[in-house]
C-alpha cells in the first residue's frame, strides 16, 4: 500500500476519515492524495435555488448564480489547501487534486491514472448537501470502484488496526479466494483476523456443519493464524456489527460482488448497511472481474 486516496467534502466525517488515513498511512509508509469533486458547489447552489422557489426572483440572475459557484470553488480551493497544511504538519507526503464531475463517474480513471492502492473516505455525520455526498457518495463507491475501500463513520482518536473481523457464508469459490487478501491486510499491520459465520432463522445451518465447512476453507486457503467463529443473530449485518463489537475489533472486512441483486449470505446490499451502520471502519473488497 503505496498511495491512498481520500475524497473529501470537507466535512466532519470526511475529515475522521483523513484522521485515519494518516494513521495508516504513517504505519505504512504510503503517501495520501486529496480529491475533491467541484460537482458539490454546484449542487449546493442548486439545492439553494431550489429552496428559494422561483428562480426568477430578484438575486437569481445567471451571473448572481454564476458567481455563487465561484465563491463556493473559492471556498473548497482553500479548504482544500488548509488540509494538505495539516497532512504535511504530519509529516506525511500528500498530493490534492479537483475535479469537475461527480466522484463516481471519474474515481475509476483517477484511480488507475493515479496508480492508487486504497480508497478512505467517510460515511454519515452530515445533513443536506453533506448528507447527498457522504451518503450516496459513499455507496457508489464502494460499489463501483475496484480497489479496497476502507469506510469511516465516526472519529477514531488514536486508530490502530490490531483486530479484524471477516464475515462470509464460506461456500462461494470467488469470496473464499479473497480471503488471503483479508489476512495479508492484517498481517500488514500485526492484526490478528477472526473469521465469523453469522447464523440466522433464514439460513440456519448447525454448528458441526458450518464448523466443519470453515475447517475446510482455514486449511484449503492456508488461513491457520485466523480464529473461527460463529455467531447466532436475526440478520447478517446486524450480526457482524455486534459480533465485531463484542470482540473488541477496529476493523471489519466485507467482500462484494459490486452490484445489486444477490439473494444470499453475501448480497451487496449486506455490505452496504454494514457500512452505514457499523461505528468501526469498514473495508471493502471487490471480487475481480
Amino acid at each position: 500500500m503505496k498511495r491512498i486516496l481520500i475524497p473529501t467534502d470537507f466535512s466532519e466525517a470526511a475529515n475522521n476519515a483523513l484522521q485515519i488515513s494518516i494513521a495508516i498511512a504513517k504505519q505504512v509508509g504510503a503517501e495520501i492524495t486529496l480529491l475533491h469533486s467541484l460537482n458539490s458547489a454546484q449542487q449546493y447552489v442548486d439545492i439553494s435555488l431550489s429552496t428559494a422557489g422561483d428562480i426568477t426572483m430578484p438575486g437569481m440572475q445567471p451571473e448572481v448564480v454564476i458567481a455563487a459557484i465561484e465563491q463556493e470553488k473559492q471556498r473548497a480551493i482553500q479548504k482544500m489547501e488548509d488540509l494538505v497544511t495539516l497532512v504535511k504538519s504530519e509529516n506525511v507526503k500528500v498530493n490534492s487534486e479537483m475535479v469537475q464531475p461527480a466522484l463516481e463517474y471519474v474515481i475509476n480513471d483517477f484511480v488507475n491514472e493515479n496508480k492508487i492502492d486504497f480508497i478512505i473516505m467517510g460515511t454519515h455525520g452530515a445533513t443536506g448537501i453533506r448528507e447527498a455526498f457522504i451518503g450516496s457518495v459513499a455507496q457508489k463507491i464502494v460499489r463501483i470502484c475496484r480497489i479496497p475501500v476502507l469506510t469511516v463513520n465516526n472519529s477514531c482518536h488514536n486508530f490502530n488496526i490490531s483486530k479484524l473481523v471477516c464475515c462470509s457464508d464460506f461456500i462461494e469459490k470467488r469470496i473464499l479466494e479473497q480471503l488471503p487478501r483479508i489476512e495479508k491486510f492484517a498481517d500488514m499491520f500485526n492484526a490478528s483476523l477472526a473469521l465469523v459465520y453469522i447464523n440466522t432463522p433464514t439460513y440456519f445451518e448447525e454448528t458441526k456443519t458450518v464448523t466443519k465447512r470453515m475447517e475446510e476453507v482455514v486449511k484449503k486457503y492456508g488461513l491457520e493464524g485466523t480464529t473461527s467463529h460463529i455467531y447466532n443473530a436475526f440478520d447478517i449485518d446486524e450480526g457482524v456489527i455486534d459480533f465485531a463489537d463484542a470482540h473488541g475489533a477496529d476493523v471489519i472486512a466485507m467482500i462484494t460482488h459490486g452490484y445489486r441483486g444477490m439473494k444470499k449470505l453475501f448480497s451487496d446490499n449486506i455490505t452496504e448497511s454494514v457500512v452505514n451502520h457499523s461505528s468501526i471502519p469498514v473495508l471493502t473488497l471487490h471480487l475481480p472481474k
